[in-house]
């Protein structure tokens, strides 16, 4: 893996454990009872953070480069510079709209239905070896079908306006991860005390 990825899926996995016992400590405070951290939660999206966030960083590059979300835009008179490639690299950047809401419109659709999949199908997987020796697949596709709709509705409450405001704020795709990262950190407590104890704690 690239030294992007491996950072940022460092990130992530760092950030899948404050979220867990963050959740933890509010449910605690909201139930008025001592805080016993329970490792089980923390150490599951731990390991999905890992396996989620490198599938992630590609797609955030891929978008990028297909919908640049700044352009340089050259007057007349830097359009007739003999010195073109110094007049091009002093040029102001500018936002690209379209592109930067083509990003989103993808981010929210295709990204946002893959992940919730890969979290459900993710969760219902870890539940169910949990429960039994032996991986029942019905079962499985059975909570991932019960649970993905609910999800996907409750992060487009959220994840749009995490999604548009870094495209169009913040030009550079690392630090989009790191802003995504730490809304991710919001995004998992409201997921533990919307869902219970089945989902801990869960990042996009």
């Amino acid at each position: 893996m690239s030294s992007p990825i491996v950072t940022t899926t460092t990130q992530a996995a760092v950030f899948s454990i404050v979220s867990s016992v963050l959740a933890q400590g509010i449910t605690a405070y909201q139930s008025n009872s001592s805080l016993s951290l329970d490792w089980h939660p923390v150490f599951q999206f731990f390991i999905f953070a890992i396996i989620s966030t490198p599938p992630n960083v590609l797609w955030q590059i891929f978008l990028e480069s297909s919908f640049p979300g700044y352009f340089q835009k050259e007057t007349q008179k830097q359009k007739e510079d003999t010195e073109s490639t110094q007049s091009k690299a002093a040029l102001p950047e500018r936002l690209n709209w379209r592109n930067t809401l083509t990003k989103t419109l993808l981010d929210q659709s295709v990204g946002a239905c893959a992940n919730t999949f890969l979290l459900c199908a993710f969760i219902a997987t870890w539940e169910q070896g949990l429960q039994s020796a032996t991986t029942s697949i019905a079962a499985v596709v059975s909570r991932t079908r019960a649970d993905f709709w609910p999800l996907v509705f409750a992060g487009w409450r959220f994840w749009p306006w995490v999604s548009i405001s870094s495209f169009a704020l913040v030009p550079d795709v690392a630090t989009r991860n790191l802003i995504g990262g730490l809304a991710g950190i919001v995004w998992g407590i409201y997921l533990s005390l919307a869902t219970g104890p089945s989902v801990k704690v869960a990042t996009e």
